[in-house]
């Protein structure tokens, strides 16, 4: 795969994962009696910050992989603006600093609030041809196809999905941990402005501050009596800094395959202050560094 599809495709898939793009604070001093449209509600408006840098290490392990044998493995570091009003939803920069011949590599997007017709502005600098180009897009928005084969942790499983594009039902509570949590089922509403590849997601969300814990994925169901089968498993460890919440791990599982992706979430720095002006084609070429 030539370096575009493939750092196009997985920078896309991790541009959300470390905001809430919410602004509100959720809280537990009201959860007695809610539901599972208040639940999700609460935990999608879980606050991360207005603006974040840090350092992505993604780890590929492999069932069968020998002792002693190089990690295969992805280093970024993330650049990351929200807008609580406007055109814009989000505007990001991530820059590739392993593998070594990598480095450099850098691309910025700017996400627009959801729209049916708008495609988002993504653009991708190559050192080696000291030139940005600007990516094209077809098709709906987000609806890429994931290209890059070897992550468990995909575009539609980090970004978050609104809530009023899936039913929910609450079914049941259970600990994780020490952790009480609500069991919630999702099942994605026909015909969803979003393509997205599962028929059914369960998740753990805890009481205590509405943070999503665990994530298991169903596949689509192919027949009227034939129940999709649990395909992965996501499970996430979450790091309050001020008042925000960021991911400090996840963990994709596929449950079929036993391959499994790390995340590490690292150097976190939340509301540094950035401004539209830190997002240009200049810092893309001057790397992270040039980031004011």
């Amino acid at each position: 795969m030539n370096v575009v599809k493939m750092m196009t495709c997985f920078f896309v898939g991790t541009i959300l994962l470390v905001q809430g793009v919410h602004a509100e604070e959720s809280s537990a001093r009201d959860a007695a009696d809610l539901d599972a449209n208040a639940i999700m509600q609460k935990s999608y408006a879980v606050y991360g910050g207005d603006d974040s840098i840090s350092r992505l290490t993604f780890v590929f392990q492999e069932p069968g992989q020998k002792q002693g044998e190089p990690e295969k493995k992805l280093i970024y570091d993330m650049v990351w603006k929200r807008f609580a009003e406007g055109e814009y939803e989000a505007k990001v920069m991530m820059f590739r600093e392993f593998p070594p011949d990598a480095k450099g590599v850098a691309y910025m997007g700017f996400f627009y609030m959801p729209h049916p017709s708008r495609n988002d502005e993504e653009w991708m600098y190559l050192p080696e041809l000291r030139m940005v180009r600007k990516l094209s897009h077809s098709g709906p928005k987000h609806a890429k196809q994931e290209e890059f084969a070897p992550s468990e942790l995909r575009q539609y499983d980090l970004m978050p999905r609104r809530p009023e594009q899936d039913t929910h039902q609450l079914i049941g509570t259970e600990k994780i941990g020490d952790v009480d949590c609500y069991v919630i089922q999702e099942i994605p509403k026909p015909h969803a402005e979003e393509a997205y590849p599962y028929g059914k997601v369960v998740k753990w969300i805890s009481k205590d501050n509405f943070l999503p814990l665990r994530m298991d994925y169903y596949a689509e169901t192919q027949g009227k009596n034939e129940q999709g089968k649990l395909i992965k498993r996501q499970t996430t460890t979450w790091k309050k800094i001020g008042n925000a919440w960021v991911w400090e791990e996840v963990i994709g599982l596929n449950m079929l395959t036993g391959n499994k992706t790390i995340l590490t979430v690292s150097n976190i720095r939340i509301n540094v202050g950035l401004t539209d002006a830190s997002f240009s084609q200049r810092t893309m070429k001057l790397g992270i560094d040039g980031v004011k």
